[in-house]
């Protein structure tokens, strides 16, 4: 089977978020189950062009963006590891050399972003043919992808070589969905007919090009059961797409996202300090103990409980929830760590929080790799109370490394935390989403961190987990042959 990946993100390139691991990690699996798979994304300027090598190809695209044509060259590069694996990545200067990958530095999208993701789909149909390689599926992801299936069922739809290819789209986090006023109609390419009113490319007097994936793909998934069903049923968290997705013949497909446990495991990680294993748990307090060491805590907190969190500092996160209440958690007795970024405006909250709380609170932000293993080895409690969570990868990593998650009941986190009951479970949900239920929880994971080894048990049972990629891409075959059988 032949599947060609198109993404906004792959890691370890270019990451914003779940979606650059995801095309990290997720093809990898498909190609050791007998899948022939390639990727193409836009090589953008932040790339660090010393650290990967890419090959040079001799293939130039002209490709036609509201009726201007501009130059792309193809650059490839194989894994070391899986050589079979191609990943192209678009060289372009007029779209992609900017340092962003959607948002300058100052957090604001970029005025040509609907230009720069119709010219990475443009390209990865326009690669189909120069390589004269048919894929059996596309696999779309996310919005910056969702027009494929619709280029293949409209303005290609003649075309032999386009014929026979069926398309998924995986929707990661669909309250993104490049809606974009109709002034920038010429940009996309597509018939006039489906800019019309409740037609598929139209959305309350503007464009949504997620909307018309949906619309047109073979297959529609997500990435966990819980969110596939919340986004058919909550309009809010469904982001106003609940009458599309339901509109569809075939249900929206949950599909857990998986970890990369090459990369994160206590048992090999090279940037903690002590590695440790579910047989034997001595370093994780040395790896508490240099953590704090190697930030503004106080020594004393190692016999405290350590709280982590890494996370963007955006609403969906629970960020307000989590300010909202920082006194009352603060009053239990704990020392508090969080590593992210995000809006101005709890950045400028969270500075507030460390100054009146010197020693005890420890504020880190951008994304700091090294930082986030640290954490995840150090902290005794995982903190991630989002409003809504579509898988969330952070909190399965964090059960590998012994740091026990809190999370609020929804979407992927309902999905991969099990309630502690004193024997069975791997960490502690809260339902409502309130400063009060999520205090309470996190009471409660206090009162059990205080008997030692009943949160011994508890750690372990997290541990010994096992949310590695494999599962994951079978479910991803099955979806792939039963569309093909259609």
């Amino acid at each position: 089977m032949n599947v060609l990946f198109v993404a906004a993100e792959v890691s370890p390139f270019s990451k914003v978020g779940g979606l650059g691991d995801v095309i990290g990690a997720l093809p990898s699996a498909l190609v050791k189950k007998g899948v022939t798979v390639k990727i193409i994304t836009p090589a953008y300027g932040a790339i660090d062009r010393t650290k990967f090598i890419f090959q040079e190809t001799a293939r130039t695209f002209e490709i036609e963006i509201g009726g201007i044509p501009t130059k792309c060259s193809l650059l490839k590069w194989n894994p070391p590891e899986q050589p079979d694996l191609e990943i192209y990545l678009i060289d372009n200067d007029e779209f992609y050399s900017c340092k962003g990958i959607y948002t300058d530095k100052r957090g604001n999208s970029y005025i040509n972003n609907p230009e720069r993701f119709v010219l990475l789909q443009k390209c990865a149909l326009k690669l189909i043919a120069e390589l004269n390689w048919i894929p059996d599926i596309i696999h779309c992801h996310d919005n910056h992808a969702a027009l494929i299936p619709v280029y293949l069922k409209t303005v290609c739809a003649e075309m032999p070589i386009y014929k026979s290819i069926k398309t998924v789209l995986t929707i990661h986090n669909i309250a993104y969905q490049s809606v974009t006023s109709f002034d920038k109609k010429y940009v996309f390419g597509l018939p006039s007919y489906l800019f019309a009113p409740t037609e598929p490319m139209e959305w309350y007097d503007q464009i949504n090009p997620l909307k018309a994936g949906i619309i047109f793909a073979d297959a529609v998934t997500t990435v966990s059961k819980t969110h596939a069903l919340e986004i058919t049923t909550n309009a809010t968290i469904g982001a106003g797409m609940k009458g599309v997705l339901v509109s569809r013949k075939k249900p929206i497909i949950g599909i857990l996202n998986g970890v990369d446990y090459s990369m994160w495991n206590p048992v090999s990680d090279p940037e903690i300090a002590i590695n440790y294993s579910l047989e034997n748990l001595a370093g994780r307090r040395k790896d508490k103990q240099v953590l704090i060491l190697g930030t503004d805590l106080k020594d004393y907190i190692i016999e405290k409980p350590l709280i982590g969190i890494v996370s963007r500092l955006v609403e969906q996160k629970g960020v307000d929830l989590i300010l909202e209440g920082i006194d009352r958690m603060m009053a239990m007795d704990i020392g508090l760590i969080l590593l992210g970024s995000g809006e101005e405006k709890y950045h400028n909250a969270f500075k507030n929080v460390a100054e009146r709380f010197p020693g005890r609170v420890s504020v880190n932000f951008g994304y700091n790799n090294p930082m986030c293993h640290k954490i995840l080895a150090g902290a005794d409690i995982f903190l991630m109370p989002s409003r809504y969570e579509p898988c969330g990868i952070t909190q399965m990593l964090a059960l590998k490394y012994g740091a026990v998650p809190v999370v609020h009941k929804t979407g992927g986190l309902a999905d991969t935390i099990q309630q502690w009951n004193g024997q069975t479970g791997n960490g502690f949900l809260f339902d409502g989403y309130s400063v009060d239920s999520l205090l309470a929880s996190l009471g409660n994971a206090l009162g059990i961190f205080r008997n030692k080894s009943e949160w011994k048990t508890l750690m372990m049972n997290g541990m010994a987990e096992d949310f590695s990629w494999d599962k994951s891409a079978d479910e991803y075959l099955k979806v792939y042959e039963d569309i093909l059988k259609t």
